[in-house]
């Protein structure tokens, strides 16, 4: 169809990038704000485009002919024949079928469209979602809906939109407060955080933690406490994000969320060395090099693990909710290994440092030239923070060299760039220990 013959069904606007209803496929709306409108009636005839028109609603039959009685029970309950126009269904129906629309096919399909970056169809979607949930005033649809378009305009640095989208669940949450109000918050502390306002982020933090004080999903207390402990440290805050996270590594211990505990003593351990903590990071990184190890053979344990008929004890494990992968871990592995050799060469403590530069490598031939490559270049920083009186600058240098070798091998701009850097002792302290 052509741009010029597209009209808004509601106020009749007619432009370049009118947004077509995704289930009928045969009108437009300006928004989602014009699709309310007009949704009471248009939902009437709103079916699922099948390459046929939407049919319209049955005409009504006469006084006369609503009071004649059917000529027996059955032909009054057959089914529809094949070309006949839809039944009308019940207010009370039309609605029952938009809300499991919802939950069953446009939050499934948004969140499909926004792991395939298809932003744009993934909006469309959510925002269909928000003018139904609206019409019926389904409070917990709507928040549900408004977080995930929040999360879609997120990820496209649409901070703006996403606060704009937030909203609603946002209002909601600050009245009512409650376990619900954890997502809300959480999604409006990381926008804050990444435009730039650590004020706002902080209000929206307190918020999150009193909110999951009440809640009982211990689950969601640890991703809560995880959240913040990250969000601090990525403003500096390292006193007050230390403490968050060793309790988010506390619970991901007791629940056996070996992902949560291995994020948690990362970041912990990053903050701890940018305190000029060393002993205290290698101990944070240990645990989590201890965790990846404990979930990587776990993990082979069961893919190796003959299907049995489950025993009663299995039956009760497999009632407590079961933690996702965490699949390969070499990297994080290899990460961690460079993380405990900086904290040990700062420390003075070069043998055992040697060790964990060793353990690194390997993992990191495994992985690939790139991925060696970037444990030279976390040699060369480590060597040069460790360099107080230019002992360590020839180590420094060749790793650096190595580094730069491999890099173009790989044709690794920002890793060439990293080592030059290095070589020319154009440094940043805190680039280097950001761990």
């Amino acid at each position: 169809m052509d741009d010029s013959a597209k009209r808004c069904l509601n106020c009749d606007a007619s432009y370049k990038g009118l947004k077509r209803c995704p289930r009928c496929k045969q009108v437009y709306f300006c928004n989602a704000t014009c699709q309310k409108e007009v949704w009471k009636e248009h939902v009437k005839v709103c079916v699922p485009f099948d390459g046929e028109p939407a049919q319209p609603p049955p005409k009504q039959p006469s006084a006369a002919a609503a009071a004649k009685p059917p000529a027996d029970s059955q032909a009054a309950t057959a089914a529809p024949k094949p070309g006949d126009p839809p039944v009308q269904k019940t207010p009370e129906q039309i609605k029952a079928d938009q809300l499991l629309r919802i939950r069953y096919e446009i939050l499934p399909e948004a969140a499909r469209l926004m792991s395939a970056r298809e932003f744009a169809d993934a909006e469309e979607q959510l925002e269909d979602g928000v003018a139904i949930a609206s019409q019926y005033d389904e409070r917990e649809l709507l928040n549900e809906l408004s977080c995930a378009l929040s999360k879609c305009f997120m990820i496209q640095n649409k901070y703006k939109q996403a606060l704009e989208a937030l909203n609603p669940a946002l209002m909601h949450a600050r009245r009512e407060g409650g376990p619900e109000a954890m997502r809300p918050h959480s999604i409006a502390a990381e926008i804050n955080k990444a435009k730039g306002d650590v004020d706002q982020m902080r209000v929206e933090l307190r918020a999150l933690m009193e909110a999951a004080s009440e809640s009982n999903d211990e689950q969601e207390q640890g991703a809560a406490l995880l959240l913040a402990g990250c969000l601090l440290f990525d403003v500096g805050d390292l006193n007050a994000a230390v403490p968050l996270l060793s309790s988010a590594a506390t619970a991901g211990e007791k629940l056996g969320n070996h992902n949560m505990r291995a994020g948690a003593r990362n970041r912990a351990g990053a903050a701890l060395l940018r305190m000029r903590q060393p002993k205290q990071a290698v101990e944070a990184w240990m645990d989590e090099l201890k965790v990846l190890e404990q979930a990587g053979a776990e993990e082979a344990m069961a893919a190796m693990k003959v299907k049995e008929e489950p025993k009663e004890e299995e039956i009760e494990k497999k009632k407590k909710p079961e933690m996702p992968p965490l699949g390969d871990t070499r990297g994080r592995r290899c990460k961690a290994h460079g993380n405990v050799f900086m904290a040990h060469l700062l420390m003075g403590t070069r043998p055992a440092a040697e060790v964990h530069l060793q353990h690194a490598l390997s993992i990191a031939k495994e992985l690939g030239k790139e991925e060696e490559a970037r444990v030279w270049l976390q040699c060369g920083n480590s060597h040069t923070l460790a360099s107080v009186d230019g002992s360590n600058d020839g180590d420094a240098t060749e790793a650096y060299k190595k580094c730069l070798d491999l890099a173009k091998e790989v044709k690794s701009l920002e890793l060439i760039a990293a080592a030059e850097k290095g070589l020319k002792k154009d440094l940043d302290v805190a680039t280097m220990l950001r761990g």
